[in-house]
């Protein structure tokens, strides 16, 4: 069997359906054999932590800091998106809504506040901070690690530290412009939460300070909804309908 078709959203191991528990119990890694408590599992009794789940996309993410020239985010996420490393679902979106923002204002030499540009360091300390957000996040904390990743771009952007207020105060009014698009009723999809949070970041961008990185994610532009056996179809703003999912 090819388990590689599998892997998009399934188990790393085996290719079952996961588990999406509301009780963390203790499991340890097929891959790295670490210790940890996890939502999440497979009920053949595999599992792989965060770090391995998305370790080759952080690598990719890390890699396209120096080389992707794209200026809009949303581009750079579907380049993203074409690497086999990348899952349907897992925690390297929380990677990916920063990398993609601050991707694109390094490509136009965006300014920041205190007058430096924005560097490839910067994007991979957005992506950094990405790996902080355990998976499972948006169904377990109240939160969502995407809408949090629009959150640390702007951060990374103003130079946010927990005592600076403004720059403080601009990246969690991201974090939430972004988690009000997600409050949709509907179950998870990293796909829909990355185009949310790609998009409230874009719009502070610009409305906030002046910085235009082009059209956010369209009503109805998703290519990956016929990936998805839990798409939301109709119900979701970014799907295609049924003649582009075949």
């Amino acid at each position: 069997m090819n388990m590689e078709k599998f892997h998009g959203f399934a188990c790393m191991v085996c290719g079952g359906t996961l588990v999406y528990d509301d009780k963390a119990k203790e499991q340890i890694c097929d891959y790295c054999g670490q210790k940890t408590k996890s939502t999440i599992y497979c009920p053949e009794g595999h599992f792989v932590c965060d770090v391995c789940h998305s370790g080759d996309a952080i690598e990719l993410l890390n890699r396209m800091a120096d080389s992707n020239d794209r200026i809009n985010p949303i581009d750079i996420v579907e380049d993203a998106y074409l690497h086999h490393a990348f899952k349907f679902h897992g925690p390297e979106h929380h990677s990916l809504v920063p990398a993609a923002i601050l991707i694109s204002l390094k490509n136009i030499a965006a300014q920041r506040p205190n007058g430096d540009i924005v560097t490839a360091e910067m994007v991979r300390e957005g992506i950094r901070r990405g790996t902080k957000i355990p998976g499972g996040f948006c169904g377990t904390a109240g939160n969502c690690g995407a809408c949090v990743g629009a959150g640390v771009a702007i951060a990374v952007f103003l130079g946010s530290t927990p005592t600076r207020g403004p720059e403080r105060k601009a990246s969690i009014l991201t974090t939430i412009a972004a988690l009000e698009r997600v409050t949709d009723g509907l179950i998870r999809c990293c796909k829909r939460s990355t185009f949310h949070g790609i998009a409230a970041a874009m719009q502070v961008l610009r409305e906030k300070f002046k910085i235009d990185l082009g059209p956010e994610p369209r009503a109805s532009s998703c290519k990956n909804s016929h990936l998805n056996k839990d798409c939301a179809k109709e119900e979701c703003v970014f799907y295609p309908g049924l003649q582009d999912a075949n």
